[in-house]
């Protein structure tokens, strides 16, 4: 039945495209290409833009006083010289801009835009008989009508100047990719009916792989062994902190994958059709945050001379830390990828293919990698034209981040990046805003990353929608340009080495220069979350390239903060000796060195950091933070332990975010009041620090008696982030829980029925609150 189905569709198909060409206009645009790198060249010997007219008529045409646009406000932009165009034939013009009317060769004065525009092709009465859409085209990909004169326009990797458009086949599939709750057979049908060959493991398909002839039955994956995850991403020794690769215990998830593609006489006719399907009972309630595919041909990650994911070639055991393929960078070391991102509810957000590079510095080479994903005209599409991060409007991206969990600096919490920059997020700086999402690599479970922004010109461009070609970014030290030049800052520099910024009209100055306010607010970010990696690494800054551009601060990487709560970070942040510590070369702290001479931007720094601890930094609402994305996490942390083993274990995950996050939280405002007061040596600078609490009388416990089932109800007007622990009255631990958070009048449901009769202790424990109440079981 289901192959009476197909036949009967692809009939139906070929009819209706017949149908469309015998209905078609008599002259048509048949096919264009906005991005000729090598297909034709012109008689000049460059690769020019080019458009080819198709006479879908049983007569000849004379194009005489035709024209061709790129602009319907200009109608005759370029008009045709007296050439005749025989029935179903075809005439090559190319959009050069050279503006040529020789008929051994056409050129008009135009280019077409490599971002995709109409273009219109009027007749001798300056009438429009026809106009493309505005097409995206990559590198040597056409747009063309299937076939010739036909309705029916696709993308192509098959350019025929000048000659038929049959060559491009088109696939379609019984099934669509993505989520599946049961097996099915996946029928492909080939248009034009060209061999259809195809790869399951990532790999391009050529002739020499597998030939399609019936159906694909796309089935479960629960026992298929495991294989790119058995692949050794760290050396066999461990050369620093970073987890080091260790085989899965178990048989990790999988997804079936599929590449295909269409040839004929040895010669590929259609595109490369790459697709993922995920089959599981329950695969629609499965996953609670996004599911993004990656898949390429294996050599591509995990070659020993060429794999960018592996030791490899280039790892040197004498130099154990720096080398490595993963630590090969630049244009060489991207390689080719497809994406498909699905919503946690299987519905497909994109698919296309693109390059990946590896990203980070130390963290090449802890066992999972972070990712940089690019896309690019010679990929096919030039942007991921989708809204990748929540929290933002922007729906174009050129190229984001996939960060690694194994990033942290001494600990496991893996969310510490992700919660700076949610806390900092009403400061007056840039960020990098987040998404956690799923990676399947090659069909395999590849855990959890966090989707990021790229700071570069183009987050720039973004986010405060200045032209990323006119804004310079460098790093802390200013030596460093990523984008535009360093000149406007060294002049600045130079004026705060020659002038002393006790001097307010030397201040006044320097305000003109940097944005003071940007400054202060970045300043106490990186200070509060004691990020050791800082202020020589870690450290951007970007401006408009105006008159009046002002320097801002750029808050990115705090995998090295939420360490020590009880450090003193003045004396951190104002080194400068050389010999001292490496993040903190005198030219890093050289600004705020300085800035600290003057009495108005102590005042500012004081004033404002006071207003921070109080309205940003409370330790409710960043618990409260802490415990919303810890939840965006935790269903899929099991899952990642699996095939990382990575955090340890849940309760290690969940002791390591009390202990660490919530530790510091609740205990650092009281050592930045203390280390704030002692510097600038006041008495009081407009914050004071909560001492601890006990809860006891806020915790309510109910019923009370009970039978073992009862719940915890915070009453109280603060968030409780901590363990809980409950004892028989000789001590005995009978339950312990080490991660509880109970935010203002919530409660928690405990089922105990196990327990035997009698009295209990419960006792709850963070950093600042403590509470014991008295529970009574009877059964």
């Amino acid at each position: 039945m289901t192959h009476t189905v197909t036949i009967i569709t692809t009939i139906v198909l070929l009819f209706i495209l017949c149908s469309e060409q015998t209905q078609g206009q008599d002259i048509v645009i048949n096919e264009f290409m906005s991005d000729n790198k090598s297909t034709i060249q012109d008689i000049d010997g460059e690769f020019s833009d080019w458009i080819e007219i198709f006479n879908n008529s049983n007569s000849s045409v004379i194009l005489l006083n035709y024209s061709l646009t790129d602009d319907i406000e200009e109608p005759e932009k370029w008009i045709f010289p007296n050439i005749i165009l025989p029935a179903h034939d075809h005439i090559l013009i190319f959009a050069s801009g050279k503006n040529r009317l020789d008929a051994n060769e056409l050129h008009t004065n135009f280019k077409i835009s490599s971002d995709g525009e109409k273009l219109f092709l009027l007749n001798n009465s300056a009438v429009i008989i026809d106009q493309t859409t505005p097409e995206d085209l990559a590198n040597d990909e056409v747009y063309v009508r299937f076939p010739d004169g036909s309705s029916n326009w696709l993308k192509s990797i098959n350019p025929t100047p000048s000659s038929t458009n049959i060559v491009n086949n088109q696939l379609s599939f019984s099934s669509d990719e993505g989520f599946h709750n049961s097996p099915f057979y996946l029928i492909i049908t080939s248009i034009l009916s060209d061999t259809v060959y195809y790869t399951l493991d990532g790999s391009i398909p050529k002739e020499s792989s597998y030939i399609y002839s019936d159906s694909l039955f796309i089935n479960y994956k629960y026992s298929t062994p495991n294989y790119f995850s058995e692949i050794p991403t760290t050396p066999k020794q461990s050369v620093i902190s970073y987890k080091a690769w260790e085989s899965p215990d178990v048989i990790i998830d999988k997804a079936n994958i599929l590449r295909c593609a269409s040839y004929k006489n040895g010669i590929r006719t259609s595109k490369i059709y790459t697709q993922t399907f995920f089959i599981d009972n329950s695969i629609f309630d499965k996953y609670n945050i996004p599911v993004i595919s990656l898949i390429t041909d294996e050599e591509n990650l995990f070659n020993y001379e060429s794999g960018i994911y592996v030791p490899g070639k280039h790892y040197d055991p004498e130099d154990p830390e720096w080398t490595g393929n993963y630590f090969e960078n630049g244009d060489k070391w991207e390689r080719p990828v497809h994406i498909e991102y699905y919503k946690s509810d299987g519905s497909l957000g994109f698919s296309q293919d693109a390059g990946i590079r590896i990203h980070g510095a130390k963290t090449r080479h802890a066992a999972q990698k972070s990712l940089k994903l690019y896309a690019r005209n010679k990929y096919g599409e030039k942007y991921f034209n989708y809204q990748l991060l929540p929290q933002k409007s922007v729906i174009q991206y050129k190229r984001f981040l996939l960060r690694t969990t194994m990033g942290s600096w001494g600990d496991n919490t893996i969310i510490k990046d992700v919660l700076a920059h949610e806390i900092v997020r009403d400061l007056n700086i840039e960020y990098q805003d987040y998404q956690p999402v799923i990676i399947y690599l090659n069909g395999e479970y590849w855990g959890i990353h966090t989707l990021r922004d790229r700071i570069d010109a183009r987050y720039i461009e973004y986010t405060h929608g200045c032209d990323k070609d006119s804004v310079d970014i460098i790093n802390g030290n200013y030596t460093l340009v990523e984008a535009g030049s360093n000149e406007h800052y060294k002049k600045l520099a130079e004026f705060i080495e020659l002038n002393d910024l006790s001097y307010e009209s030397n201040y006044e100055y320097v305000k003109t220069q940097i944005d003071i306010n940007s400054f202060v607010d970045y300043l106490i970010a990186e200070m509060f979350f004691a990020n050791k990696d800082w202020p020589e690494n870690n450290q951007k800054l970007w401006r408009p390239q105006t008159s009046d551009g002002k320097w801002r601060w750029i808050f990115f990487d705090l995998d090295a903060g939420f360490g020590n709560y009880d450090i003193n970070m003045f004396e951190h942040s104002l080194l400068s000796d050389n010999n001292l510590t490496w993040q903190n070369i005198p030219v890093s702290t050289f600004l705020f060195r300085n800035l600290l001479k003057n009495e108005s931007f102590v005042n500012l720094f004081v004033k404002r950091y006071a207003e921070i601890l109080n309205k940003n930094f409370t330790p409710n609402i960043m618990v409260h933070k802490l415990n919303t994305i810890k939840k965006m996490y935790e269903d899929e942390i099991p899952y990642h332990i699996s095939r990382w083993n990575y955090p340890n274990n849940i309760s290690n995950w969940e002791r390591d975010i009390v202990a660490n996050l919530a530790s510091f939280i609740e205990k650092r405002s009281c050592v930045v009041e203390e280390n704030i007061s002692d510097y600038f040596n006041l008495t009081d600078f407009g914050f004071s620090c909560s001492p601890s609490v006990d809860i006891s009388d806020n915790i309510i416990l109910a019923p009370n008696p009970s039978n073992g089932t009862f719940f915890i109800y915070n009453n109280s007007a603060q968030n409780f982030l901590g363990n809980i622990l409950i004892t028989d009255i000789s001590g005995k631990t009978t339950y312990l829980e080490d991660y509880l958070f109970l935010g203002e009048n919530e409660k928690e449901y405990y089922n105990l029925t196990g327990l035997s009769n009698g009295l209990y202790i419960v006792i709850l424990n963070s950093t600042i609150h403590s509470g014991r109440k008295k529970l009574i079981i009877i059964n």
